[in-house]
């Protein structure tokens, strides 16, 4: 059954990125699928008294952490890549055997588009080439699924197995972060004492200019969900966090819409968008 496919890094990525667009093509009928790359084992423990004790299990914690989220959200398909967090760009963790910025690239890639391959889906997202921040399992992500992308219908490199369509995604997009966010966002944290003038004032050049931007997703009507999907993951999101703690009369202007750009299309629906389906519904 088509629908749309999401590949994430960590448990939580795909609720902080995407997580009103998963939850808008649910309530849609479309099948949705979330791919998430590692077992998010890294990383700080929020939430818990004792964050060191829990250190031994965070990678089941988030497993139920993300069981729970698409419960909210709605998805029925998840699954796992079968790969350690790799931790930030430069920490030990980046060096262990099982980390996602060590997989075998052909491995990985083969990996991705079995699970293409099982779900066929129209539209596929992915991170951009420095996964949004620089994080190595971000930037894997962009590698692998630019690579699965291509790879799934090429039958002489990855052979049709038993049960397997021939298949390729019509579309394929990047997350992204507008500008124009960014700079609301640093209006917001400055105003609330949370950045100083340099913090501002370097914030106004980050993320993607909106003109780039091929599809704006409006999900202002279902925050609270991808909020609540948020929550879920206790461990990874702490209480505080400035997403977290905006003025409801805020939120429509700075969480009200998911962003997008589009780097295939094989149907050629328009440049700009307000729907990830255009051109195929």
């Amino acid at each position: 059954m088509p629908g749309l496919l999401a590949f994430h890094a960590h448990p939580d990525d795909e609720c902080s990125s995407t997580g009103g667009t998963l939850h808008t093509y649910v309530n849609r009928g479309e099948q949705v699928v979330v791919i998430t790359a590692t077992d998010g084992a890294e990383g700080e423990i929020h939430n818990y008294e004792d964050p060191e004790s829990l250190k031994p299990r965070l990678a089941e914690m988030r497993k139920e952490e993300i069981a729970a989220a698409m419960s909210i959200l709605g998805v029925e398909h998840q699954e796992f890549l079968g790969y350690r967090d790799s931790g930030m760009m430069g920490e030990e963790s980046n060096k262990h055997p099982e980390a996602f910025w060590n997989a075998d690239f052909m491995e990985a890639t083969e990996k991705l588009v079995r699970l293409i391959r099982k779900y066929t889906p129209e539209v596929m997202t992915i991170y951009d080439p420095f996964g949004g921040y620089g994080h190595p399992d971000h930037i894997n992500v962009h590698r692998i699924g630019m690579a699965a992308y291509s790879g799934a219908p090429d039958l002489s490199r990855f052979p049709l197995e038993a049960g397997e369509t021939d298949w390729q995604p019509q579309k394929l997009y990047w997350t992204t972060w507008p500008r124009s966010r960014s700079r609301a966002f640093a209006d917001f944290r400055f105003e609330a004492g949370m950045i100083d003038e340099e913090g501002h004032a370097r914030m106004q050049n980050a993320g993607t200019p909106d003109a780039h931007i091929s599809a704006f997703i409006d999900v202002s009507d279902v925050l609270d969900i991808k909020e609540k999907a948020l929550r879920a993951h206790r461990t990874q999101i702490p209480e505080d966090w400035f997403l977290l703690n905006i003025p409801e009369e805020m939120k429509p202007q700075l969480l009200g819409r998911e962003s997008f750009v589009k780097i295939f299309d094989r149907i050629g629906a328009p440049a700009q968008e307000t729907d990830l389906f255009t051109g195929l519904r």
